[in-house]
């Protein structure tokens, strides 16, 4: 029981630490967020158009 009591001090303790951004990092944290996120899907969509097609040919001569 000593140790659960050690435990949620100390998670209290870190917990205090703890800095929330203010509003102009979030917006521009999440800004970068959105930005990697649609480059990373129009990445992705033009290596599957770009398999799929492939694939397609591939499959329309045998």
């Amino acid at each position: 029981m000593e140790k659960l009591k050690k435990f949620f001090g100390e998670v209290k303790a870190e917990a205090k630490k703890t800095t929330w951004p203010n509003r102009e990092e979030l917006l521009t944290s999440t800004g970068v967020v959105l930005f990697i996120l649609g480059v990373s899907a129009l990445y992705l969509f033009l290596v599957d158009l770009l398999f799929s097609g492939t694939l397609g040919a591939l499959l329309q001569r045998f």
